[in-house]
């Protein structure tokens, strides 16, 4: 990443922050830029869990996923309040605190393993109350239409 960030800081390459001063690199994490990710499960709690429940049954058809959020205190968040959701990302999305390096890969592919049972047991539930399938065909089109647009939206920072 050093590369990415002497080129987009050449200006102030030789420039020595103040203590406590900080320089944002990025506007949003990702792993293309260095992003560090850690499991934030600490800040899971019934109230902040309610919360999430709360805006997800109001997305007709939205079943699993997840969210990206920011949030300026700890508290307020274990609170389910003061957040704000950056992105949902749907079934496919993996949970992020499998990169975390604290963590082993075991705890990575049980975490995928599990999200991957939710989702075909969610499918199966599904399919039983009526909902079809979407075709490969049409799978292959959205692809197809998605990585278009893709290649048009600008770099992420």
């Amino acid at each position: 990443m050093a590369d990415k960030y002497l080129q987009r800081f050449s200006e102030r390459q030789n420039e020595v922050l103040s203590a406590g001063e900080e320089l944002k690199l990025v506007e949003s994490g990702n792993h293309a830029q260095g992003c560090v990710f850690r499991d934030g499960m600490s800040l899971c709690t019934p109230a902040l869990t309610e919360s999430i429940d709360a805006i997800s049954q109001k997305l007709t058809g939205f079943f699993i996923g997840r969210y990206d959020i920011r949030f300026a205190n700890k508290e307020d968040l274990r609170a389910g309040r003061k957040f704000q959701i950056i992105e949902l990302n749907g079934a496919a999305s993996e949970a992020t605190s499998i990169y975390d390096a604290r963590s082993s890969i075991f705890v990575a592919y049980r975490t995928l393993f599990r999200q991957w049972d939710l989702v075909f047991a969610i499918g199966a539930a599904n399919r039983k109350r009526g909902c079809a399938p979407t075709g490969l065909v049409l799978v292959w089109q959205k692809w197809r239409e998605y990585s278009r647009l893709a290649a048009t939206y600008p770099t992420a920072d």
